[in-house]
């Protein structure tokens, strides 16, 4: 953190199951790393006991950058007693580090008795959705909707991972401004390696097994690909969020494709492996706040094919294949675009991809962080400022 005030700040990164929480806190950490900070002394990184054990470089490496790192102990992300206790745990992982302000990337702030600032990142905290089913069914994600306006109502400002989740975040609380994620992958050039037209081709979809992933659509769009007679294998990794909705995928598979995709999760150390043994990263549905996946698999070479939405056009530019969303025959239509134009179109992913740091992420919330503190928190703001470049 550059320039006066001096702000002491707690961080909170101590949830992170595997899935978009894990990728974001051991992103920022390795961000927080990184970055050129005048007094890290004033950085209180709270992380979980287990996690601590599990990164033992990460919270190693912070340390020696003079960032105060507290391991904590909570029970299991996601269970009501981790609810319940959280906010006990953290209120005096503030008194013990006496902190200024607390930053929680998620929209659930626990009271802490400090002004607190929160990262808009789901969209399920902000809209209520007839279909696609959240993580821990529809009761959880109104106690979500819920807590986060209330730690919206209360905070010293509002932070969003990108435009699109601001645009649906405003009417409900004012987002100062737009930090998008970094990321931790090495950049993969495979100029000239895609090899020849006519052998196999993979597709691969990264995340949480859930129906608002549009993974039916990707194995609709694969197998009409198929069809006209190019070779595509799809594959899903990530854990099964949703069994019902996987037992359901895994019949569709084995009916249009001969197969299951279900591949299940990949620990982070074999994630980039996974992105650069593959051709295309398929995005299936416009539904996503920030979508790991994209950025990952352009920083890894893929070819993006995704449906023609905001997001999309915010993250990847004029990097990606569209497709109408919904629509197999379209997805079918940019498979085989993606597939013509992948030289070109993975220089260009390798590019833009540079894009998104985890450094500038961190460099950009301290800055938020340090201004929070010298604005009181209103009923009303502009309109939320971009801050990547």
């Amino acid at each position: 953190m550059t320039g006066d005030p001096r702000v002491r700040v707690l961080i909170d990164l101590s949830v992170a199951p595997p899935g978009g929480a894990g990728t974001y806190a051991a992103g920022f950490a390795s961000g927080l790393v990184g970055a050129d900070l005048d007094h890290p002394e004033d950085i209180v990184v709270v992380v979980a006991a287990q996690w601590a054990r599990d990164r033992r470089d990460l919270v190693e490496a912070m340390a020696a950058a003079g960032i105060v790192v507290d391991a904590v102990d909570l029970p299991r992300p996601g269970t009501w007693r981790a609810r319940l206790v959280r906010g006990r745990v953290l209120r005096a992982a503030a008194d013990r580090h006496d902190v200024d302000l607390a930053f929680f990337p998620r929209e659930v702030a626990p009271r802490t008795g400090r002004p607190h600032v929160v990262l808009a990142n789901n969209l399920y905290a902000w809209r209520s959705f007839d279909s696609a089913a959240a993580i821990g069914g529809r009761a959880s994600a109104l106690a979500l909707r819920l807590l986060a306006r209330r730690s919206a109502r209360s905070a010293a400002a509002v932070l969003s991972v990108s435009e699109s989740l601001a645009q649906v975040t405003e009417p409900i609380a004012p987002v100062e401004a737009v930090v998008h994620h970094g990321c931790s992958l090495p950049e993969h050039d495979r100029t000239g390696s895609f090899g020849p037209s006519d052998r196999p081709r993979s597709a691969i979809m990264v995340g949480n097994v859930i129906a608002n992933k549009g993974i039916e659509l990707a194995i609709e769009g694969v197998a009409r690909s198929r069809a006209s007679g190019d070779r595509w294998t799809p594959d899903v990794h990530g854990g099964r969020g949703d069994r019902r909705y996987a037992k359901a995928l895994d019949d569709l598979a084995e009916a249009r494709l001969g197969a299951s995709v279900l591949r299940g999760p990949e620990s982070d150390r074999d994630l980039a492996a996974v992105y650069q043994r593959a051709d295309v990263v398929i995005m299936g549905g416009a539904f996503e706040s920030f979508c790991f996946p994209l950025v990952e698999g352009m920083r890894s070479g893929c070819v993006v094919v995704a449906p023609d939405c905001a997001l999309v056009h915010e993250l990847c530019g004029d990097v990606a294949v569209t497709y109408r969303e919904g629509d197999p025959a379209s997805m079918a239509a940019a498979l085989s675009v993606a597939w013509d134009e992948r030289e070109q179109r993975s220089r260009a992913s390798v590019e833009r991809s540079r894009t998104f740091t985890w450094v500038r992420a961190v460099d950009q919330t301290l800055a938020q962080l340090r201004g929070a503190m010298q604005v009181p928190a209103a009923s009303s703001s502009p309109a939320p400022k971009v801050l990547v470049d």
